[in-house]
């Protein structure tokens, strides 16, 4: 089943074009409400906790090389408790993929197509990451973040210097001692929880050409992410300032739509509504890769693409019946935080690499 590989490269375009679209889109305003103006601050700590996590992510795949979450964890816990305790993973894939599914639709809905049906523009969502996950595979969806990939980060800077005239550097003051360290970390965990996303390479680093390089590009991919998060947290907090920032539902978004250069240089957020249809349509291809080869190794099916025609139909379908508002998409990001995270990302890994530490030691014996 593993005839698709994945270069560094590619490794590290994927991990940043999906974390870092819905990052700067979406775990701004958070940080900000919490810690204000020291909301950078909390990004910074943010980013620290996702590189942590990430680290044991990458170093708990590479100790099973060739092996997906699935395979490995049937290796360490046996058959049947292998499987269940991968079902967390399955649930959280599905629901975040009708999440941004649902978040993507009404932001487009909302910015440029308001009298286009919600439903025929999941739909073609649905059909585009179906036509690429088909076709393409793993690899297909590597390729096409490597250009994706800079064309997002480029706008992404672009859109920093564009707006450098329109900065008040005290909107920063006071520093930390309006905050304080309590808030600063506490705002810190809503971005740390959409960093720790780069548990799915519990999955993608199983087809890797080379280990090495595979570790060093995971953790630059997130670095990456966490710093193009920091500074457009900065850009928000100097061009709008605390208060007004933490109102906006897409911060970045209008911090793109105030550029006016000697009104020539304006309406330049049609870029951004590129670089975030590029990013979930990326998102989204990867986890219904990821769910459909995972459920095609958790039941022993050789042809994993025909669980796509499962998995793209129940996306579409969770994101209407599940996600019919803002109120049910808000609930999932806190329950993402505040269950995924822990459970997904913290407890289960931990436990796999104690089992597999104390195995191997046992075997030394």
């Amino acid at each position: 089943m593993k005839l698709m590989k994945l270069s560094g490269s590619q490794i590290f375009w994927i991990v940043a074009t999906v974390e870092v679209v819905i990052a700067v889109m979406l775990r701004i305003s958070p940080s900000i409400e919490i810690s204000n103006q020291d909301a950078w601050l909390s990004i910074l700590v943010a980013g620290v906790l996702g590189v942590a996590l990430t680290f044991l992510f990458v170093h708990l795949s590479l100790l099973h090389p060739n092996k997906t979450l699935t395979e490995f964890s049937q290796a360490l816990l046996g058959k049947w408790f292998g499987r269940l305790i991968v079902l967390p993973y399955f649930i959280t894939w599905y629901l975040l993929s009708a999440d941004v599914l649902r978040l993507f639709t009404d932001f487009i809905h909302l910015t440029l197509l308001d009298k286009t049906p919600v439903w025929l523009i999941m739909t073609f969502m649905i059909v585009l990451m179906t036509y690429l996950t088909y076709t393409g595979g793993i690899t297909g969806i590597g390729r096409f973040c490597e250009i994706a990939g800079p064309i997002t980060f480029l706008t992404l800077v672009l859109s920093f210097l564009l707006n450098a005239e329109n900065v008040e550097w005290n909107h920063l003051l006071p520093m930390y001692s309006d905050s304080g360290a309590a808030n600063i970390i506490n705002g810190a965990f809503a971005p740390a929880s959409f960093f720790a996303e780069s548990l799915m390479l519990m999955v993608i680093l199983a087809f890797t050409h080379n280990p090495k390089k595979a570790f060093s590009r995971s953790i630059l991919g997130v670095s990456i992410t966490a710093l193009m998060v920091l500074i457009s947290t900065i850009m928000v907090l100097l061009v709008f300032g605390p208060n007004v920032a933490a109102k906006l539902r897409f911060p970045f978004f209008m911090l793109v739509r105030s550029i006016n250069i000697l009104d020539f240089i304006q309406n330049v957020d049609i870029f951004v509504i590129f670089i975030w249809i590029f990013g979930v349509f990326v998102k989204l291809s990867l986890y219904l890769f990821i769910t459909s080869y995972e459920i095609a190794n958790l039941f022993n099916v050789k042809d994993w693409r025909k669980f796509i025609w499962f998995g793209a139909p129940a996306i579409f379908i969770t994101a209407i019946v599940l996600f019919p508002n803002e109120t049910k998409v808000t609930f999932f990001q806190t329950y993402w935080e505040f269950g995924v995270i822990p459970v997904c990302g913290i407890a289960i890994p931990l436990l796999l690499w104690i089992i597999t530490v104390v195995k191997r030691k046992s075997v030394k014996i």
